[in-house]
């Protein structure tokens, strides 16, 4: 009788199906708690009459690949540094040439000097910490005031008093698990502050969607944060009358912001590193279909896109230039962006390379 039923051509069709669906359901069951999806409307995106012209950019490390370069600082002889995928951080000398800077205890992602010349780090998996001029790593940061990990740490921004500003991108999702942030749209992400004379560590603001890179305006009254899955930047007032206060800087974005920079003469610089997913635009109205998708093995999980665009805006919020590169796919995604001469570096994540490209560029074309 079973003999007959499987060499029934129906049913030999139906069994792969019968299996599927029955391998699908038990990943969704034993996935199905990793997210609990709220639903929102994504805003449309606004364009700022963008210039494809960031093709036109040379590779500072010809010579000597990186693996995916992240963020980016220089240093008061004109040194380039950036970390790499590996776990080190390299530098970049003035002739071109590369050399390991540092070996880390996790993946680097924002960089920025102090006035000692230390590196301080946002390091994934560790926490905060710094590298004096040889190199050694000194960690800052394991926990918060409460004794809470901060393993998940992306950007940072260091004041004049020697305050370090930095953003927690998720206090429920890992570095590697951050699409289930999108697909889960709740606000687990918050901006800290770190004291170093007192050692004390504050969180200034909390409820934050993926909050990733930061920056603090030129008097230092407030600061400017990303939130990579809600497509905009925002800014914090740090004093004054509207300290503590939050409102949106710039929304509507054509894709995710990562790290910020600024310039002395009070721009801000934003990286865009992937366009926005609109299959998950989409579905955002959706939660059960979220937590569907959520449910399923890291293999299944939506892939971003790569993304060469920036932005420059003053302290204003007005937008002064919009750059990308829409016509080759060499920069891949640009995760920082820094004025640095008569240009911008560039940090390629998936390029293997740090990018020149100069303000020269503009006069070729306009």
């Amino acid at each position: 009788m079973l003999h007959r039923s499987i060499s029934n051509p129906a049913i030999r069709i139906l069994i792969p199906f019968i299996l599927l669906f029955l391998i699908f359901g038990i990943f969704i069951l034993f996935g199905w708690t990793k997210t609990d999806p709220t639903d929102y409307d994504p805003d449309d995106i606004i364009r700022q009459e963008e210039r494809d012209i960031l093709f036109i950019s040379n590779a500072v490390n010809e010579k000597s690949t990186i693996e995916k370069p992240f963020g980016l600082a220089v240093d008061p002889k004109g040194a380039i540094y950036t970390g790499s995928s590996d776990g080190n951080i390299y530098k970049i000398k003035t002739d071109g040439q590369t050399e390991l800077f540092a070996k880390t205890s996790g993946r680097v992602l924002g960089i920025v000097f102090d006035g000692k010349e230390n590196l301080v780090a946002c390091v994934s998996g560790l926490g905060l910490a710094f590298y004096d001029p040889k190199g050694n790593e000194n960690v800052l940061l394991r926990e918060d005031s409460e004794g809470n990990p901060l393993t998940n740490l992306y950007g940072l921004d260091i004041a004049s008093d020697g305050t370090v500003y930095f953003t927690e991108v998720s206090r429920k999702f890992s570095y590697e698990d951050s699409y289930l942030e999108e697909l889960e749209s709740k606000p687990n992400g918050r901006i800290l502050s770190y004291d170093p004379r007192t050692q004390e560590v504050k969180t200034i603001l909390e409820d934050l969607y993926h909050p990733t890179g930061i920056s603090l305006s030129s008097s230092e009254d407030f600061l400017v944060f990303g939130e990579k899955y809600r497509h905009r930047v925002s800014r914090l007032w740090l004093k004054g009358k509207k300290a503590g206060k939050d409102q949106f800087f710039i929304t509507h974005l054509p894709g995710s912001p990562a790290l910020i920079s600024s310039d002395s003469q009070r721009n801000f610089w934003i990286a865009l590193s992937s366009p926005r997913h609109i299959a998950i635009d989409k579905i955002q109205n959706f939660p059960l279909l979220k937590k569907v998708i959520a449910s399923l093995p890291f293999f299944f999980k939506p892939m971003e896109g790569e993304l060469a665009y920036i932005l420059s805006l003053n302290e204003e919020g007005d937008v002064s230039l919009s750059l990308l590169d829409n016509t080759s796919d060499k920069l891949g995604s640009i995760t920082s962006v820094l004025q640095y001469g008569s240009g911008l570096l560039l940090a390629g994540f998936s390029s293997q390379k740090i990018w020149k490209w100069k303000f020269e560029t503009l006069e070729m074309f306009f």
